[in-house]
């Protein structure tokens, strides 16, 4: 029975890799970076409102449930256990994504990774009915997210951590932990034998850290909390408003929104910063001491361009769009700290901010030592990490994430 879950999993793992391989190279190799030389400001107005046109008629059209959720979508088909992904939702939702971030939305892409990894091993595992029973009918589900999560980030063990760890407010998702760790590791190596094992941030770790530098995680993890508190509000009330206003309004709202927040980037900062989900706006504040004037306009533009994505009805993760704002946030605190680490309020900034708004202190954390390549802010990022997920009560950012008492 195990040997069977295990080479199940290996092969969902496998599946999404190479997928995820061919995704990552259409939208991060070539149409997000293509996104930063575009000077036109007519071009970076009116790109995020043609975007999530499309991509709300790809969900409209193109996808029978006509919604465009997809962690959240996992987390629902977790906890319901007579419900199961569509296969015929993953063409139109994957697309939609896809549009809206190449199109300048500030989402990221580990929304459509997870979807289509959960969506694969889903349904390969109802036609392989007779294996599984009880709760072992989630296994694939929950292995594929792992993997979706593992590769684009190649980071295996944040992708394990984090699809077990995200349907609960308070838990974890125990049982299925072997074929989280097959499926993530397999779609790992496989994204990596494509495209390689290059960490996804450039850091130089500095010797080590002080207890300055532990009192510094605490207080700003108490400053993620609130942050990540006030963006939970306003994505919820994103989504409310979304429901409420007529479509062509709400496309309006959201997509010029977006355009507009980037030609006034850009007319500051020569680059149109708020568009994608962010890679290169993190590379460059880590690599650079900006101001903190810079950093506030910053942090302001990519929390407001994210909401407005949403509202318009983008679809794509939430995951990266926190991460940035976490680094952000880091980078100023780093101005009223002179004393702390070269680099290291940055990276417990993300790990915090991620770990109070989505739950999941632990994945969080983790994220920071594979993304990095580098274990040296581990003990920072815990403490952050854990003041911000207690700060945060039972606030976050998912609707649908239930106490793990509650869903046994």
């Amino acid at each position: 029975m195990l040997l069977r879950q295990v080479l199940l999993s290996a092969g969902v793992g496998i599946a999404t890799g190479f997928l995820i391989a061919a995704v990552d190279y259409l939208v991060s190799d070539q149409a997000v970076w293509f996104l930063y030389d575009i000077s036109t400001p007519a071009v970076l107005l009116l790109l995020p409102f043609v975007a999530i046109v499309l991509a709300r008629g790809c969900i409209r059209y193109a996808v029978p449930s006509r919604e465009g959720e997809l962690t959240e979508d996992y987390i629902h088909i977790f906890h319901e256990p007579k419900t199961a992904m569509r296969w015929s939702n993953l063409p139109g939702k994957l697309l939609a994504s896809l549009i809206t971030i190449a199109g300048g939305g500030a989402l990221g892409l580990e929304g459509p990774a997870v979807y289509l990894g959960a969506n694969l091993g889903d349904s390969y595992q109802r036609r392989q009915e007779g294996l599984f029973r009880g709760e072992h009918r989630k296994f694939l589900l929950v292995a594929g997210a792992a993997a979706g999560m593992a590769a684009l980030f190649r980071a295996p063990l944040t992708g394990v951590i984090f699809a077990l760890e995200v349907p609960y407010l308070d838990g974890l998702a125990g049982f299925a932990l072997v074929p989280a760790l097959v499926a993530s590791s397999s779609g790992y190596l496989t994204f990596v034998l494509m495209v390689g094992s290059e960490p996804l941030f450039r850091v130089v770790p500095p010797k080590g850290f002080d207890l300055q530098d532990i009192f510094l995680a605490v207080v700003l993890g108490l400053l993620c909390a609130i942050g990540a508190r006030l963006f939970a509000l306003c994505l919820h009330g994103a989504v409310s408003l979304r429901e409420r206003l007529p479509v062509w309004l709400s496309v309006s709202l959201g997509g010029l929104g977006v355009g507009a927040i980037a030609v006034a980037v850009f007319s500051i900062f020569g680059q149109a910063m708020t568009f994608g989900p962010g890679y290169r706006l993190i590379q460059h504040v880590m690599d650079n001491r900006m101001t903190f004037s810079s950093l506030t306009i910053l942090f302001a533009a990519r929390f407001a361009a994210t909401i407005l994505t949403v509202e318009g009805g983008g679809i794509g993760g939430l995951f990266f769009p926190q991460a940035v704002m976490g680094v952000l946030l880091g980078c100023m605190a780093s101005h009223f700290a002179p004393g702390a680490t070269p680099g290291l309020l940055p990276l417990v900034g993300l790990a915090a901010f991620v770990g109070a708004g989505y739950r999941v202190p632990l994945a969080a954390v983790a994220f920071v030592a594979e993304t990095t390549g580098t274990a040296w802010a581990f003990i920072p990022a815990v403490i952050a990490s854990v003041t911000a997920f207690l700060a945060m009560g039972g606030s976050g950012i998912s609707k649908m994430q239930r106490t793990y008492s509650s869903a046994k």
